[in-house]
């Protein structure tokens, strides 16, 4: 295939390595010339120089160039990876994503959690009922960092558990409870909570540029066990545990302890993967059915929408998504 990145900063860069291990054509462009200093692959400051001449467009750039570089992908006719959020307007999220629907293109969004192998585990784990009907689950995304500057901690960290929970569990939340913090001045959110109301379920989300230990993990609670899942982990990354309370003889609540035991997860890395189900899914000329595709992107963001105007007003905010237009589902 031949591939037009757009976007060679920090994130750009594991792409553009990936890409090369993966063999595609390249072409590359970045408004930084010092970025495409030494490129081995043709190279440009204007996307619009190579759009002819490719297949697909992955975009990797901050997040408020996404709507329109997405759109004159579409217009011309070319797949698209772009990483998350896809927008930062939900409704622009959704518009693209009839645009793909309508052009019969690939749009696809960089939600690269769905490709870690802890997920994949966690997704069988869940599917077989190991753990019964799941209760809630907490997922935790901070460390001590530099924030970003295109978007707070929410969109930027807190989106791929987010996205992550509503895949797991095959639905989208319908409200959101939610406390942002701006701690630095800037106008940007540097931590986030956000209680995300399943129904059924609740999903609890932290994310914080703060915290002195980086922490990726993720915990379910079922109501014949739980899961704990620590993507930063070099040993034991997915533990399940068979344990539920019981009432005694006389009705009061006791802890029945089982077995626990370590899941095996292993596979390539995400990045890789994800961008292999790209490559297969533009051959296909159909979505995948793990990859985000743009509706769930512009889903995530509207979740995080919510959750703004529920930090700004101090109350629960129902989220209202239109109907889902193509995709796999």
């Amino acid at each position: 295939m031949r591939i037009l990145q757009v976007g060679l900063g920090r994130w750009g860069q594991n792409h553009l390595q990936t890409w090369r291990q993966l063999g595609v054509e390249l072409r590359l462009c970045d408004e930084d010339p010092k970025l495409l200093e030494g490129a081995a692959e043709p190279a440009s400051r204007d996307y619009r120089d190579f759009l002819a001449e490719v297949d697909a467009v992955d975009v990797v750039t901050p997040a408020p160039a996404h709507a329109s570089l997405v759109h004159a992908a579409l217009e011309a006719g070319k797949h698209v990876l772009v990483e998350k959020p896809l927008t930062p307007a939900a409704k622009d999220g959704f518009a693209l994503h009839a645009e793909a629907v309508r052009r019969g293109l690939v749009l696809q969004v960089g939600h690269v959690f769905r490709f870690t192998p802890e997920a994949q585990a966690i997704a069988s784990v869940l599917a077989s009922g190991e753990i019964g009907p799941v209760r809630y689950a907490v997922a935790r995304f901070a460390s001590l960092k530099r924030p970003r500057t295109d978007g707070g901690i929410a969109i930027s960290d807190g989106v791929h558990f987010v996205d992550l929970l509503s895949w797991l569990f095959g639905r989208q939340p319908e409200a959101v409870t939610a406390t942002l913090r701006d701690h630095l001045g800037r106008g940007l959110d540097d931590v986030a909570l956000l209680a995300l109301d399943y129904g059924d379920v609740l999903g609890v989300v932290e994310a914080s540029c703060f915290p002195p230990e980086p922490q990726r993990d993720l915990e379910i609670m079922g109501v014949e066990g739980a899961l704990r899942a620590d993507l930063l982990a070099k040993a034991g990354r997915l533990r399940v545990y068979r344990q539920h309370h019981v009432r005694d003889a006389h009705g009061d609540w006791q802890v029945e302890a089982g077995q626990t035991r370590e899941v095996a997860v292993s596979g390539a890395p995400p990045l890789a993967a994800e961008l292999r189900e790209f490559i297969a899914a533009c051959e296909a000329g159909a979505a995948s059915r793990i990859a985000a595709d743009g509706w769930d992107g512009a889903a995530a963001t509207a979740v995080l929408e919510a959750a703004a105007q529920s930090a700004r007003e101090g109350r629960r905010v129902s989220i209202e998504l239109p109907d889902r237009v193509g995709g796999p589902r």
